[in-house]
This record gives structure tokens, sequence and C-alpha cells, in this order.
């Protein structure tokens, strides 16, 4: 895998399904033993209702803020989540962008 450099200005987002205004970039898509790398922007007061993934992640907030529980995080704040734990996630008053690094591509399940 080469070395992958994305600027803010350069990411392309997509909207991940019709039904949510969440926007992804994927940078890498975690196959072929690369790890899996997205860029993830969500409208202001949203809610990600609870679910988990099968590989353990690492989240960089780059912008905005996001509520896991009662905590609280910021720009530059790095949480990490372990596999299989279940999660929900809100947006505050502003977009939310964060980075999320997993060693590999995951299967996701949601609770709600």
């Amino acid at each position: 895998m080469p070395i992958t450099i994305v600027r803010p200005d350069e990411r392309a987002s997509q909207k991940v399904s019709d039904e949510t205004p969440i926007l992804l970039n994927v940078l890498s898509d975690g196959l072929e033993g690369n790890p899996y790398v997205h860029v993830t922007t969500v409208p202001a007061n949203h809610h990600i209702a609870t679910h988990s993934h099968s590989e353990t992640e690492v989240t960089v907030i780059l912008s905005g803020r996001a509520r896991l529980g009662d905590a609280e995080c910021g720009p530059g704040s790095v949480i990490v989540i372990p596999a299989d734990e279940k999660y929900s996630l809100d947006s505050g008053d502003e977009a939310l962008t964060f980075v999320v690094v997993r060693p590999r591509k995951a299967s996701f399940e949601f609770s709600e």
C-alpha cells in the first residue's frame, strides 16, 4: 500500500445510504493485509444507534464534538473502541468529522 495523504479539501465523501445523511470517505478498504481507514462526517445533533464492530477501532475526532455515554469528546480526542463493544454516538451542535482506523475490514451489527 503506498503512502496516502488526503487533505480536508480533497475528501470525496459519499452518503452511507439513502436512509442516513452520514458521509463516508473510505481511504483504505482493509483488504489484502491493509488497514481499514475512513473519514466520516455526521451532521449536527445526529444520533448513531447502538452498534458494534467485529474489529477494534481507533477514532480520532477532527472537528465537532461527539458524546459517547457520559463522555464528551472534542477535536483531537482519540477513542479506542474494543471489538464487539456496543456503543452509540451523538454529534453536538455542529457537524462532527472523525477518522476511523481498524486493523482490517470489520462486520458490524446494530442493536436498536
